[in-house]
């Protein structure tokens, strides 16, 4: 089995990994333990009108998101931008 090579840098190792099949080099791999850990989030109560909840839940349904993750994510988006 061949040795994966050291990278200087994630564009060289995208180089490398053009040209070569990740096939050759399983032997060298081992497997990685990997652990998410999610934010505490507090919750807020925010009064909408019904008709701008409903709003919300239709264009969150077409983009195949909660609605809360919506609003979570405008949020997000306008807080970003208001950084600048």
């Amino acid at each position: 089995m061949k040795k994966i090579p050291k990278f200087k840098d994630d564009r060289e190792a995208a180089a490398f990994w053009e040209k070569h099949s990740f096939e050759d080099y399983q032997g060298d791999t081992r497997e990685a333990e990997i652990r998410f850990i999610k934010k505490p989030k507090k919750t807020v109560a925010v009064r909408l009108d019904p008709e701008d909840i409903q709003s919300v839940e239709s264009i969150a349904e077409r983009k195949g998101l909660s609605y809360t993750a919506l609003i979570r994510m405008w949020i997000k988006e306008q807080l970003a931008r208001e950084a600048g």
